[in-house]
């Protein structure tokens, strides 16, 4: 466990009755068992301070915007992507006692990879290793993983091509590119950012033609490529790792990839709002700024509630 409890602290029905068994019924990114411990900890510190932060994480936690697997994927990157390893070791067991599946939780530690580096995802994986041993599920990921090739063989060019916009498919580099990285990492771009990505690669190319094929293959054609999560889940999580390391630029082209493949405005909000309690309000409102920015660009401010203009 990331904190120790005082064992001389309340029982759990002490708790219960003090706190409420509606906080109870919804732990906020852990399991019942840890509620109750971390509960005797500070609870004996600070009786005040433990109802009030109770009580936001288990209000968030019974939100129904965005379904509990979603909502588990997307904190388990998160605090994977701050190395906020004792979070993440609470939100695994939750999560994996509660039916998110095992390799769904792991993909969604390994994305962090591209956006916090392997410092964030070494150790997160030796907590990935502990919990899953200690749950009994490790044993099980030895089957059903990816071949070394992913799913490079299993695609097509011809059938990708078909999906193609007339302004990625006349695009004057696309197909220059195509030759020089091959097309595996340029469709799977393609797929996901449009003629943006043929425009950042382009870009990276003329930076630094070894590093972008580097790059490519990594990120697009390996990583991006994976579809171990649905596209959905895979860009709601990355919305959520980008908002939690305070990356916004990177938040932005997000936001605008998951609002073309089908993302809700008010899913991408909830995850704003799941900033709050773990992050802080500071890292929270800059991400609302960000996501209200995009929204009133694409005339979609009525899909949150349509609020009136923040004066600056």
């Amino acid at each position: 466990m990331s904190e120790q409890s005082d064992k001389s602290g309340s029982t759990a029905d002490q708790l219960t009755a003090k706190y409420g068994s509606v906080a109870f019924q919804h732990p906020p990114s852990m399991t019942r068992s840890r509620l109750e411990e971390k509960l005797s900890q500070w609870d004996a510190l600070d009786q005040h301070f433990t109802k009030a932060s109770l009580d936001f994480a288990a209000g968030m936690e019974r939100r129904k915007v965005l379904d509990k697997r979603i909502r588990r994927l997307v904190q388990i990157g998160q605090f994977t992507a701050t190395k906020s390893f004792g979070h993440l070791e609470d939100t695994l067991r939750a999560a994996i006692a509660g039916g998110v599946p095992v390799r769904e939780a792991l993909e969604s530690i390994l994305l962090c990879q591209v956006y916090a580096g392997d410092t964030a995802v070494a150790p997160a994986l030796d907590v990935f290793t502990r919990v899953a041993r200690d749950l009994g599920v490790l044993a099980g990921l030895s089957g059903g993983q990816l071949p070394l090739d992913g799913h490079d063989r299993e695609r097509s060019l011809e059938a990708e091509r078909k999906t193609w916009r007339a302004e990625e498919e006349n695009h004057p580099r696309r197909e220059a590119l195509m030759q020089k990285y091959g097309w595996l990492g340029v469709s799977t771009g393609i797929r996901y950012r449009g003629a943006h990505h043929i425009n950042l690669l382009a870009h990276r190319e003329a930076l630094d033609p070894e590093w972008a094929g580097l790059w490519l293959e990594f990120t697009y054609q390996r990583m991006y490529s994976r579809w171990i999560l649905d596209d959905k889940t895979r860009v709601i999580c990355t919305v959520g790792d980008t908002f939690a390391v305070g990356d916004f630029v990177q938040a932005h082209d997000h936001i605008v990839e998951a609002l073309a493949l089908g993302v809700s405005p008010r899913e991408i909000m909830e995850v704003v709002f799941l900033i709050g309690p773990y992050f802080g309000s500071p890292r929270m409102a800059a991400s609302l700024k960000v996501l209200e920015g995009i929204l009133d660009k694409q005339g979609r401010m009525a899909e949150i509630g349509n609020p009136p203009p923040v004066k600056k």
